[in-house]
């Protein structure tokens, strides 16, 4: 299934189709050399799904054939020219416009034919996206190779009898950044094709780009090994021509003005000790290497990177940044007028990059035909929109967006790690706000983005091709067209599960201490909807034929298996410092599955570079593991802090074989006692929290409490509850330390009906064993009810969670998007119209309190956004019973114009903005939160009422009891 366009080909015989198997190909020596290129790949295409010898190009009609292909320019093809002359094509529709392309059936397109079909462009690159989608429709994925898609065999191939219309795209240049392309992509690239980033490689990126309507590269260029690292300009002298030959046009990234690669500063004669790239000591020899780059590139389609950061990417150590690259900007443009006749006589960009926005704001001038290219915080999140005024500029809008980084606060490369739901957010924001003229995204190692990449391609090319925010919608036509119809189902819910998964936080990020152990279930209902996902996906696997597993291994199973077991080990990393500091036997047990984990991360990679003889080696060879408190990617995976206990010991008699532990609680001086002081048997005064589980009630879920051996010996143990209404399950059984993961978890339940009215009271749990073992496990208790008439949230262990999406009564302008953020359930914005007008919804949240709170916290969590509008902050309004309205920023005010919020640090990797407010809530009973989402940018997800008994966790309480009419 072709996406983001209208279908004018198949395999389905249709009234008035042509049949294409065999058809020749009609190009016009005249056109352009990449629509002779895409030609030449369309005809291997067929020959690819035939199983036959390619198609027949030949360069004028005259052929005696039934059906043909033709396929040309309007501005250069003589056979286009022919058929408009004769009345059989009309390109009214498409001419004059950027990228555009027609598709028609033409009948007697020349003497001796009886049908054609006819692709015209209105330009070169829309005569090439035409071709490529008579590929993509014949069933040839634009990742049929990078991804190895298998290519479904067909003897009939046709063309409909309808007139399809494509373009413009609503984003004029489009394209990527090979980035940080070490050492994963670099040692691919080096043992496939040799030591530097050749046109052989390069072939392969341009074809890509344009078989999904892309037109646009900053090449690859990172420092390192070899040195001096990748420099597209010079590693082959064919790179520049044969990008330019293909249709791509060559730009270079946010550090590297003047189409010069980076890394030329690096060489003779330019790099030498009292030589740097610092425009204030060396500005002539500057100067000269900007105006090499701006002649060599004169015969080539450029767009070129205007403005001067400091080396290494980073901000330049002058005195006035701001002075001295005024300077550099006027003459970079003198440069441009000597070498192109004018100082707009070629396309030219300002990256807007960290500390080079702050300089925009506060005054820089730009030339009005320069496009400003604003950038994400890294993150995904985007930082700065234009305004009004700046819609107006000639050189228009654009954006630098991240799907992979290197630097603060912490980087990610190795798996994908974007939830597409938050990309679709903010590309449609930036898409409506008039950002449109360059989309450029960092894409890395490109392999391991092979879905995103599409996803933002397609959304480059027609913003308004799907839906908004239907996320499986585009997930769909990915899996028909990948896969086939037969498994796409399945597929789809895969990715999605995947993409909420991952829209908690960035693999990279996710250290043992992330999600909590001991409170909310938190890391194991994490780690059991990975675990859910992974055994879904394997099972699959298992029922697809061989030829099509290599597919669906790199796209949907290795991610999928890779980051479960990299949350798996994170998390067995903390329950085996958890319990070898409780002195549990089963700490063991975690020590030897955490090795066992981390052998099976490098084992996966190492099946996915065998994977097809050794194809894609080195692409997962990204170290992920071992962090610590910085940045810097680690040389080689680690893991550290495992901890032993030992097994072959018993604990101090005073605190026996068995040990309790509650939910919420990780113990009182957990695994030490004191023989002077302590009283157990039972556990008496300050142990008594250890052994007290949260409070049961009718609306709040079922507690658990855990039994653990902390001995060497075989313990028979039983529980019994002194009330019938109280029930403990198991209520008895054996604990041998020799069997992994002995330990038991117990659950509470309680029959209400039975229970007294109003009890509020402790229940003790009788715990005993046959070794002598005798403890007693505290159960509040609290039997109470709501009004008959409320509906919605109610209260239990001295909080409330709200998910976002729960709000009731009508809310115009709000959308629920159930793809959206952390929560399960989505969030709930501002519908985006066409128009950027300010807008506004309001959100009703009734709930029912029991405990008085003079001082109640209020947390309401956001999706991370950014205010995009320097003259108009993101802001919020909330009112509890009808109280006046408090207002508020959703984005902390920067310490200077262009800065990040002083927050923004640990919340990017939190993925979540938490604002929290203090309220009165002594009353009890029914209330109702009002709150006013003021801007489309704004997404809420959650809200929790902190009654004084939330407890520490990554993603707050799950979602409290809600009572039904």
């Amino acid at each position: 299934m072709p996406m983001f366009e209208p279908t004018f080909a198949g395999h389905q015989l249709a009234p008035g189709c042509a049949s294409l198997v065999d058809a020749p190909i009609i190009i016009s020596d005249s056109d352009y050399e990449g629509v002779l290129i895409a030609a030449e790949t369309l005809s291997a295409d067929f020959a690819r799904v035939t199983g036959d010898a390619p198609n027949l190009i030949i360069s004028e009609p005259g052929i005696r054939t039934k059906y043909g292909i033709i396929a040309g320019s309007l501005e250069k093809s003589s056979v286009i020219h022919s058929l408009v002359s004769s009345g059989k094509l009309d390109p009214s529709s498409i001419r004059g416009k950027w990228e555009s392309y027609i598709t028609t059936l033409v009948e007697m397109p020349w003497e001796g034919c009886e049908k054609a079909v006819v692709i015209c462009g209105s330009d070169k690159r829309g005569t090439i996206f035409g071709i490529y989608s008579l590929s993509e429709q014949i069933g040839v994925s634009p990742w049929y190779w990078w991804a190895d898609v298998p290519i479904k065999k067909s003897s009939t191939i046709y063309a409909y009898n309808v007139e399809t219309h494509a373009g413009p795209p609503s984003v004029k240049y489009r394209g990527i950044f090979v980035n940080d392309e070490a050492p994963a992509l670099s040692g691919w690239v080096h043992e496939k094709y040799g030591p530097k980033y050749n046109a052989e490689f390069y072939k392969c990126i341009f074809e890509l780009l344009l078989r999904l309507k892309a037109n646009f590269l900053w090449p690859a260029m990172w420092f390192g090994f070899p040195h001096p690292g990748n420099n597209f300009f010079m590693d082959d002298p064919l790179n520049q021509e044969l990008a330019d030959r293909y249709g791509i046009v060559v730009s270079t990234s946010h550090h590297e003005p003047m189409q010069r690669a980076m890394n030329e500063w690096f060489d003779k004669p330019y790099h030498m000790p009292e030589k740097s790239w610092s425009w204030v000591k060396n500005k002539q020899l500057i100067t000269e290497y900007f105006r090499e780059g701006a002649e060599r590139a004169k015969a080539f389609e450029s767009y070129v990177t205007v403005g001067m950061r400091g080396d290494g990417d980073r901000e330049m150590d002058v005195e006035n940044p701001e002075e001295v690259l005024r300077e550099v900007l006027d003459t970079q443009r003198e440069i441009i007028r000597e070498a192109y006749g004018k100082e707009d006589g070629v396309p030219q960009l300002v990256a807007l990059y960290k500390e080079v926005q702050e300089y925009y704001e506060n005054g820089l001038e730009i030339p009005q035909d320069v496009t400003l290219l604003f950038a994400d915080d890294n993150f995904g999140t985007i930082r700065r929109l234009p305004t009004g005024e700046e819609r107006k500029r000639k050189g228009g809008a654009g954006i630098y967006y991240h799907l992979e980084y290197v630097g603060e606060p912490r980087s990610y490369k190795w798996l994908n790690s974007n939830s597409l739901a938050k990309v679709w957010q903010q590309l449609d924001l930036a898409h409506r706000r008039g950002a449109n003229r360059i989309w450029v995204f960092n894409v890395g190692d490109i392999k391991p983005l092979e879905i995103p990449i599409s996803f933002v391609m397609g959304l480059a090319w027609n913003a308004d091709a799907l839906p908004r925010g239907q996320l499986p919608t585009f997930f769909k036509a990915f899996s028909e067209q990948t896969f086939g119809g037969g498994i796409a189902d399945q597929c789809v819910d895969m990715l999605l599960r995947y993409d909420k998964l991952i829209a908690m936080r960035k693999h990279e990020h996710i250290e043992p201490e992330t999600f909590s152990i001991i409170n909310y279930r938190e890391a194991d209902t994490i780690l059991e909807r990975w675990q859910s996902l992974l055994h879904d996906a394997e099972t699959l696997y298992t029922r697809i034929s061989t030829a099509m597993q290599p597919s669906f291994f790199q796209l949907v199973l290795h991610p999928i298996k890779a980051a479960t077991i990299y949350v798996h080990l994170q998390i067995t990393r903390a329950r085996n410092q958890l319990y070898a500091l409780q002195r549990r036997t089963s700490a063991n047990h975690y020590f030897d599955l955490a090795i066992s984990l981390f052998k099976q991360d490098f084992h996966l990679s190492q099946e996915y570079h065998s994977l097809l003889d050794g194809k894609w080696n080195h692409i997962m060879q990204q170290p992920h593991l071992g962090y610590r408190d910085t940045w810097h990617a680690p040389s080689r995976d680690m893991i550290s802090g495992l901890c032993l206990v030992q097994a072959g010991q018993d604990s101090n008699p005073l605190v026996g074989n068995i040990g309790v532990v509650v939910e919420g609680h990780e113990g009182v001086r957990p695994g030490l006692c004191n023989e002077e002081s302590d009283r157990t048997h039972p556990s008496r005064r300050d142990l008594v929290p250890g052994i007290t589980v949260p409070v049961v009630e009718p609306y709040g879920p079922k507690m658990f409490f855990e039994l653990y051996s902390r001995s060497s010996r075989v313990v028979k143990w039983s529980l019994r509850s002194p009330v019938e209404w109280l029930h403990v399950e198991p209520a008895e059984g054996v604990m041998d330390p020799k069997v992994p993961e002995h330990d038991v978890r117990i659950s509470v339940s309680v029959e209400w009906a039975k229970v007294p009215e109003a009890f509020d009271d402790e229940v003790l749990v009788v715990l005993e064993s046959d070794l002598g073992d005798y403890e007693n496990v505290h159960v509040p208790v609290i039997n109470r009810r709501v009004t008959d008439s409320f509906i919605g949230h109610v209260e239990s262990d001295r909080h409330v969670s709200i998910p976002a999406t729960r709000f009731t009564d009508a809310a115009p302008g709000a959308v629920i998007n159930p793809h959206l953020g952390r929560e399960e359930s989505g969030a709930v914005y501002v519908s985006l119209q066409d128009t950027i007008d300010e807008a506004t919804c309001t959100l009703r949240y009734p709930f029912y309190t029991f405990t008085s709170a003079p001082k109640a916290t209020f947390s309401f969590y956001f999706a991370l956004t950014l205010d995009t509008d320097p003259s108009s902050a993101l802001s919020y309004n909330f009112s509890l019973e009808g109280r006046p309205a408090e207002s508020h920023r959703l984005v902390q005010s920067p310490r200077k114009a262009g800065e990040l919020p002083p927050d923004w640090s640990a919340s990017v990797m939190d993925c979540a903005w938490t604002r929290r407010h203090e309220a009165d809530m002594s009353e009890t009973g029914n209330h109702v939160l009002t709150i006013s989402l003021r801007d489309g940018n704004i997404a809420l997800e959650k809200i929790v009422v902190d009654l004084g008994g939330v407890r520490e966790s990554y993603l707050g309480p799950p979602e409290s009891y809600y009572l039904k009419a």
